[in-house]
C-alpha cells in the first residue's frame, strides 16, 4: 500500500499547478510502477499511469472543463446515443478483439506516460519506461531463463507480508511458474482453478499435479453450462467484456471473497512479455544469440509446417509468419452471422491497454475488495522482455513450434516435466461450442430479440444470424463470436438505460 509523505503531495502539487513537467517526470519516477492517479489542482490536472498498471483513466474536455473517471461512461455526453458508437469498432469489439469502444475519450495513456490538463492546453510526457537490461552479446536461451526466475523471486517478494494469498492457476506454465515462486518465499497461497467436465478442455490434471508437486490447496470452480446462469447476472460493465468465461470468473470472484482472500495473482503478462509477437526466418538470422543455437534454430525452421516459399519470405524484416494471410485465414473465429467488412484491416493487437482486463478489475475484482496482481508483468521483467531477441519467444523443435521457452526452462527445475513441456493439447474452445450447440434458443433471443441493439446498428445480419443459429456446424465454427456479441449487446441494452450526463463525471472508484 503506498502511502505518499506530506512532503510528498505538495511537490506533486506545486509542480501540476505550475506546469513543471520535468519535475513532475521525476516526481511520478518515485511512485510505485503500479500505480495510476490523478492529482487536480484549481487550474490544471495531472492524469499519469504507472509502467506496469492496467488502469486508464478517461478524460474529456467540454466547454473548457475538464472530466476525469476510470468509468468512460461518466464521460459521455447528455446527447450520447448508440449510433454514436463507431461501426466497424463494434463489429471487432463482435469478433473478440480487444477494442476500445468509446469514441472522443483521451488521447489514452501509455504505460510510464502523464498529461496535463490546462484551461487552454495540454502536455504529454513520459516518466518511466522500459529499459532493455544491459545484458552481453550472444546471451544463451538457458542464462535468459534463470535470470526470469531470479527477477520473478524478486517481484514475488512482497507477497510474503500479506497474509492468505490467491493465484489463478490454469494448467499453463505461465501461472505454475508464478506458484513456484510463491511457494519459495513460503507464501500461504490457495490455488483457484476454473474446472470443465468437457475432456477436450480439461486441464485439471496438471493443475493437481503441479499443487501436489509444490503442496498447496487447491479449489475448483466449475465452468456455467446452464442455460439461465451462462449470462452473468450482474452487467454493471464499463465497457463490454466480449468474452466467454465472465459469469464463471463472477463465481470464482465470489468464493475467493467469501474465503476472505484479498490479494490475488494470476500469469497475466507470460504470453505477451515471453511468447511470439511475430516471428520469421529475419528473426533467427538477426538475432543476438549464439552462433550454435542460431544454427539449431535455423535447422528446426525447416522441419516445421510452414511452407518454404513463406519461410523465404519471411527473411524480410517486415513480414512475420504468424500475421500473413496464411496465418490470418487459419486463426479466424468465423464470424458468418455478422455483417462483412472486407476492407477492414487485420486485427490491431494494442498490448499497452487491454479494455477487458479493466473492465474485470472495475466491476468483478475491486468491488468484492479483491486485487489482481501480475507479477509477470513487474518493472524488471518488462526490461528482461524488452532486451529478449524474437528468436528466443519461440523455438522450432522437432517439427513443431514451442512457444516461450524462456518461461519453461525458468521454471523446469520447480515444475514437473509434465507441466513445463505441456503445450497444445487441449481444446479450450469446446465446452463453450457444446454450449451453443444446445442452447441456440438462448443466444436468438439475445441476438435476433426484435429491438436488438446490434442489429439495428447493422452489426449483426439477422437473416445470416438465423442460418448460423439453424446449421449445427455453423454454430460450432461461430460459437465464440456468438457468445461474445451477445455480450457486447447486453452491454448495448445496459448502456442506453444508464447514460448519465457529464456533468456528474467523478471518480469514485
Amino acid at each position: 500500500m503506498f502511502r505518499p509523505s506530506l512532503e510528498f503531495v505538495q511537490r506533486i502539487t506545486e509542480a501540476t499547478a505550475e506546469a513543471r513537467h520535468e519535475i513532475l517526470a521525476r516526481v511520478l519516477g518515485d511512485l510505485p510502477a503500479e500505480l495510476s492517479g490523478c492529482v487536480a489542482t484549481p487550474h490544471r490536472t495531472l492524469i499519469f499511469r504507472g509502467l506496469c498498471s492496467p488502469d486508464q483513466i478517461f478524460h474529456r474536455r467540454t466547454d473548457g472543463n475538464i472530466s476525469w473517471s476510470t468509468d468512460p461512461r461518466d464521460l459521455l455526453d447528455t446527447r450520447f446515443g448508440l449510433t454514436d458508437l463507431d461501426r466497424e469498432t463494434l463489429w471487432r469489439s463482435c469478433r473478440g478483439e480487444d477494442a476500445f469502444l468509446y469514441p472522443g475519450l483521451g488521447p489514452l495513456l501509455r504505460p510510464g506516460q502523464f498529461v496535463t490538463l490546462g484551461p487552454r492546453s495540454t502536455h504529454t510526457g513520459t516518466y518511466d519506461r522500459a529499459t532493455p537490461l544491459d545484458l552481453p552479446r550472444h546471451t544463451p536461451l538457458r542464462a535468459y531463463a534463470r535470470l526470469t526466475y531470479e527477477l520473478l523471486l524478486e517481484e514475488t517478494r512482497r507477497c510474503t507480508g500479506l497474509g492468505r494469498v490467491g493465484i489463478l492457476l490454469s494448467g499453463g506454465v505461465d501461472s505454475a511458474t508464478v506458484l513456484a515462486a510463491l511457494t519459495d518465499h513460503g507464501v500461504d497461497v490457495t490455488a483457484y482453478h476454473m474446472g470443465t467436465d468437457d475432456p477436450s478442455a480439461d486441464e485439471s490434471a496438471y493443475v493437481r499435479q503441479v499443487c501436489r508437486h509444490l503442496d498447496v490447496p487447491l479449489v475448483t470452480i466449475d465452468r456455467v453450462t446452464d442455460d439461465e446462469d451462462y449470462f452473468p447476472t450482474t452487467r454493471d460493465l464499463p465497457h463490454p467484456f466480449n468474452h466467454v468465461w465472465l459469469r464463471t470468473l463472477e463465481r470464482l470472484a465470489d468464493r475467493i471473497a467469501a474465503d476472505g482472500i484479498r490479494f490475488v495473482v494470476s500469469g497475466l503478462e507470460g504470453d505477451t512479455l515471453f511468447g511470439p509477437l511475430r516471428y520469421g526466418l529475419h528473426d533467427i538470422l538477426a538475432a543476438d544469440v549464439p552462433p550454435y543455437e542460431k544454427w539449431r534454430m535455423l535447422r528446426g525452421l525447416l522441419g516445421t509446417r510452414w511452407e518454404l516459399s513463406r519461410l523465404l519470405r519471411s527473411a524480410r524484416p517486415a513480414y512475420s509468419l504468424y500475421a500473413d494471410p496464411e496465418a490470418l485465414a487459419e486463426t479466424e473465429l468465423g464470424s458468418d452471422f455478422l455483417v462483412p467488412h472486407p476492407d477492414a484491416a487485420p486485427e490491431p493487437y494494442d498490448l499497452d491497454y487491454e479494455p477487458q482486463e479493466n473492465t474485470l478489475n472495475l466491476a468483478l475484482w475491486r468491488p468484492r475488495g479483491i486485487h489482481l496482481g501480475k507479477p509477470l508483468g513487474g518493472r524488471s521483467l518488462r526490461c528482461l522482455a524488452a532486451r529478449l531477441p524474437d528468436a528466443y519467444r519461440l523455438i522450432p523443435h522437432a517439427g513443431r513450434t514451442i512457444d516461450k521457452p524462456v518461461l519453461r526452462l525458468a521454471a523446469a527445475h520447480r515444475l514437473p516435466p509434465d507441466v513445463w513441456r505441456h503445450y497444445g493439447r487441449t481444446w479450450l474452445g469446446s465446452p463453450d461450442e457444446t454450449w451453443c450447440l444446445r442452447h441456440p434458443d438462448a443466444l436468438d433471443r439475445v441476438l435476433g430479440a426484435p429491438d436488438a441493439r446490434l442489429t439495428a446498428l447493422g452489426v449483426v445480419d439477422p437473416h445470416r444470424l438465423g442460418e448460423v443459429l439453424a446449421d449445427p456446424r455453423a454454430l460450432r465454427r461461430n460459437a465464440e463470436n456468438l457468445l461474445c456479441s451477445a455480450m457486447v449487446e447486453l452491454f448495448l441494452r445496459d448502456l442506453e438505460a444508464r447514460c448519465r450526463p457529464v456533468s456528474t463525471a467523478d471518480d469514485r472508484r
